[in-house]
């Protein structure tokens, strides 16, 4: 074998051929619309308790029991919101990584990190703010379709390697952002709820709670749209 040929670099091959997930995608959504449920849940019990913290209707007047019948309930939805929330995500990361895998085997020439990295840039605090956001970002690039990558004028620059495609990627931005957002507002709105002692306190907290709730409906009907269409362009992709 000669010098030159040993130095010809070698091209990329994809491990395995790439194949969109089918069972997984349709776990997700159904777990994203449990915790919808739970939310809607959450929010009734919410209501209930903001009802009998009105002061004007009549704190005074509202008994015991009934206080406590309608903190239970809304405990009761906070456990099963919980509840709703942890599956969901154990599921979400597994077809996180899954169609990261897929994504390499399509075009692991655009990808900037390992597989291992889909699962190990959730569970990293600081880093799990922006990483799987990056993530997600690429396999996006990748799997958009070529008649979407079309519309980008043929004056501008083709992107470097590792940058997803410039197509319209807000369907990702819109998930990251409420995702980001509605996870600070449950903490800071239940912290608040939390410190909340007085009548006043407790009613302004458990309006910030049934607001939260809002935008947790909001990040998770997101989340189905982004799971939805990034599956079925890698499945439009591979076929």
């Amino acid at each position: 074998m000669s010098e030159t040929s040993r130095l010809k670099p070698r091209p990329f091959l994809p491990a395995r051929t790439p194949k969109a997930p089918r069972l997984l995608p349709a776990a997700v959504v159904l777990l994203l619309a449990a915790v919808i449920v739970a939310d809607l849940f959450s929010l009734y019990a919410g209501t209930r308790a903001h009802d009998l913290l009105d002061w004007e209707g009549g704190f005074a007047y509202a008994s015991m029991e009934d206080w406590d019948a309608a903190d239970t309930l809304y405990r009761r939805a906070w456990m099963f919101q919980y509840q709703a929330v942890i599956v969901c995500g154990i599921v979400f990361i597994a077809w996180f990584h899954r169609m990261y895998r897929s994504a390499v085997a399509l075009a692991p020439d655009r990808l900037r990190t390992g597989t291992g990295w889909a699962i190990g840039a959730w569970l990293f605090p600081v880093l799990n703010l922006w990483r799987p956001f990056r993530i997600a970002l690429d396999m996006w690039g990748v799997c958009v379709p070529a008649s979407a990558s079309a519309h980008v004028s043929a004056s501008a620059p083709a992107p470097a390697a590792g940058r997803p495609a410039e197509a319209a990627f807000w369907p990702v931005g819109l998930w990251w952002g409420l995702f980001v957002t509605s996870g600070a507002f449950n903490q800071y709105a239940g912290w608040t709820y939390g410190r909340a002692e007085a009548i006043p306190d407790l009613r302004d907290a458990t309006v910030l709670l049934m607001a939260a709730d809002v935008l947790d409906i909001a990040a998770a009907a997101a989340a189905i749209h982004f799971v939805v269409r990034l599956t079925s362009m890698l499945r439009r992709r591979t076929s």
